[in-house]
């Protein structure tokens, strides 16, 4: 069984407006002098892993060492940073925090943890609110009819994650059962994918 990917002239058709769009971005940031906290930075940025994820999810489908459980950590990972994007582009004022300009880490602690969350969450003056928290603020916490909400998505994947071994030990059960083999990218996956690939273009392109 071959696992599905995304179309080949969706996957042109993205990556060239992507490339348009991020050539601009590039030519106004020219005229800037505090690059990393601008609103053109982190579109930049985000598109970018973005198209990564994409590749690699699209090249790894249908290889039998990859995993539902792999594909859907990180189309879970996806998501939430897609939340987060959305979020971003918001609340532009919380861009200079998002980037780690506030932060300060001592690299010699004796306490890795804790500095390593002042690097993370830690790095927002107030708290890095959290995805459930952003979903709802971007209006993505429940789903309407013909729109399912990101939040929706997240938990399900969530769920899919913490308990991985246990699916993969039902699809290993079915597989004996059946015959039929499970490989990722499955249909929902590819469809759950495109979902978010939406979700972040729509914002992406304002």
């Amino acid at each position: 069984m071959e696992g599905y990917q995304i179309k080949s002239e969706i996957l042109e058709s993205l990556n060239n407006e992507i490339d348009a769009i991020n050539t601009r971005l590039l030519d106004s940031l020219k005229e800037k002098k505090d690059v990393i906290c601008t609103e053109e930075f982190v579109k930049i940025c985000f598109s970018s892993n973005i198209l990564e994820d994409i590749e690699l999810l699209n090249k790894l489908s249908g290889n039998p060492l990859f995993k539902i459980r792999h594909a859907n950590l990180i189309i879970r990972d996806m998501t939430e940073q897609v939340i987060e994007f959305i979020y971003l582009m918001k609340n532009k004022n919380m861009i200079s925090d998002y980037m780690g300009v506030n932060s300060t880490v001592n690299a010699l602690s004796s306490n890795p943890i804790k500095e390593f969350r002042k690097l993370a969450s830690g790095r927002f003056s107030d708290g890095r609110k959290s995805i459930s928290e952003m979903a709802r603020d971007i209006g993505e916490k429940k789903s309407l009819p013909n729109h399912p909400a990101l939040y929706e998505l997240y938990q399900l994947l969530s769920e899919e994650c913490h308990n991985s071994y246990f699916f993969s030990y039902l699809d290993n059960v079915e597989e004996v059962e059946t015959g039929k083999e499970t490989v990722a990218l499955t249909e929902e996956q590819a469809q759950n994918l495109l979902i978010v690939i939406g979700y972040f273009m729509d914002i992406f392109r304002k």
